[in-house]
């Protein structure tokens, strides 16, 4: 529930879903627009955070 919070959030905070901001990220690096940029860079670093922990929680024999 953590997860879904801190991502909703950060969805209301940026203004952006994950599909979207793919395509606006490539949009406004051409205009020089900084923002979805920023969010497409800090959503593929949260995912590969996930990523991360879920690999050590699976190693460690926790069940999901």
């Amino acid at each position: 529930m953590l997860g879904s919070a801190v991502f909703g959030v950060g969805w209301g905070l940026a203004g952006f879903c994950p599909g979207p901001a793919l395509a606006s990220a490539l949009a406004s690096t051409w205009a020089g627009v900084e923002g979805p940029l920023i969010f497409v860079i800090a959503m593929v670093a949260g995912m590969g955070l996930f990523e991360l922990l879920e690999r050590l929680r699976t190693r460690a024999g926790k069940p999901a």
